[in-house]
């Protein structure tokens, strides 16, 4: 089979088998678009993942005294019945087509005669270097959300096929990853002072397996079909063995100042045992800011947020400074239609990287979104983006 249909069918065939497994992730697509400053932010669903006290926000009018005093929208409930998201992975995917037309005919030979050859071509070795530290990723993602006035439950789940070329000791090599995560959620919160303290606690189940393995390119280009095919059942196997489980809390908090200026926090993970090691707890702190004036709660609803986060405080992830830690952004959702369209639009800065989210609600039923954000994948901050594409639809209320 020639190289580049084997490859286009591997990444299918992870796609399609990372789905049937429904391996979840813990993404919050809102605080995403916003540069990741969620924590304050949370009036919905998202709150089970980033901060449970948030639920205390969503409910009927007369529920919570500080939004209702702010005119802010709010949500009776939220139900999300399927959510399923995908990264095309827009940006690099091009780029190792446009590498593969180039140097097709050298790996062809390579494979008929002398794989040292490849060793030899300087211009391969050097477009190589462009997707060093830089995964050629598919992630599959579906998540099924209910949340209720101080009540909440979510299944998530993500997939992850991720190819990565690099120089080899002697010829170059091509590394296949796969990632399966799994994960149930449950929380709650009450509200105190006036509804002017909330506090939050969850509790979460994750199942995480991880398999790779390492090819030279001309093995890959010969007979690699059959063993990335074994490590997805693989992973999906190991998953569903309740001794690679971690057990986990989550611990959030929400302060309103003002009825338009809260603070909140959280730290998630507490006392999880994952994959053999104890994970460390992921703890961010931010603030939110809803100008009452732009706020409009009645059938033309609106709705604006300014938020800014300090996320995993206690990572110490490629070196990353204080200040890259920091990600701001702001959102804007506005009713067109009361029964037919509600659209949004999220921007922010997330580690330094521009993030963006639209958004768009139809009948009150069907969500769709597309989001992007940036990662770091080189050695310090900085050093190399690689640019996230993905998009989703949602059924739900």
């Amino acid at each position: 089979m020639p190289f580049d249909r084997q490859i286009l069918r591997l990444l299918l065939a992870a796609s399609a088998f990372a789905f049937a497994g429904r391996a979840p992730v813990d993404r919050s697509w809102r605080s995403l678009g916003m540069g990741g400053a969620g924590v304050a932010v949370v009036d919905d669903a998202q709150a089970i993942h980033l901060n449970p006290a948030g639920l205390t926000q969503i409910g009927a009018k007369g529920t919570f005294a500080p939004l209702d005093s702010l005119g802010y929208k709010r949500n009776t409930f939220d139900l999300r019945l399927i959510g399923i998201g995908v990264d095309p992975s827009a940006e690099n995917l091009p780029g190792f087509q446009r590498f593969w037309n180039r140097h097709k005919s050298t790996i062809d030979s390579a494979t008929n005669e002398d794989p040292i050859v490849l060793a030899k071509n300087q211009r391969l070795l050097d477009d190589i270097y462009a997707f060093d530290r830089k995964p050629l990723p598919l992630n599959i993602s579906a998540d099924i959300e209910a949340a209720f006035h101080d009540w909440g439950a979510a299944v998530w789940s993500q997939g992850e096929v991720a190819m990565q070329l690099d120089h080899g000791a002697i010829t170059p090599k091509a590394a296949l990853r796969v990632t399966t995560t799994s994960a149930v959620e449950l929380a709650t919160a009450q509200a105190f002072m006036d509804d002017r303290l909330s506090l939050g606690f969850g509790y979460r189940v994750v199942a995480r397996s991880r398999e790779s393995r390492e090819y030279d390119i001309i093995e890959l280009n010969t007979d690699g079909s059959s063993a990335p095919e074994k490590m997805l059942r693989n992973t999906a196997s190991k998953v569903s063995r309740a001794s690679d489980w971690g057990h986990g809390f989550d611990l959030g908090a929400l302060w309103f100042q003002t009825p338009s200026l809260r603070f909140g926090g959280s730290l998630r993970g507490v006392g999880m045992r994952l994959e053999g090691q104890i994970v460390t707890p992921n703890l961010s702190l931010g603030l939110a800011w809803a100008p009452k004036s732009w706020q409009v709660g009645q059938i033309f609803t609106r709705r604006v947020n300014f938020a800014a986060d300090l996320e995993d405080v206690l990572y110490d992830t490629l070196g990353y400074k204080p200040l890259s830690k920091i990600g701001f952004g702001v959102e804007f959702t506005q009713t067109l239609h009361p029964y037919l369209l509600e659209t949004g639009i999220s921007a922010g800065v997330k580690g330094g990287y521009p993030t963006l989210l639209l958004s768009a609600t139809l009948w009150r039923l069907v969500r769709c979104e597309a989001l992007t954000y940036g990662e770091e994948t080189g050695y310090f901050t900085g050093d190399r983006e690689n640019r996230v594409w993905m998009a989703r639809v949602g059924i739900g209320l």
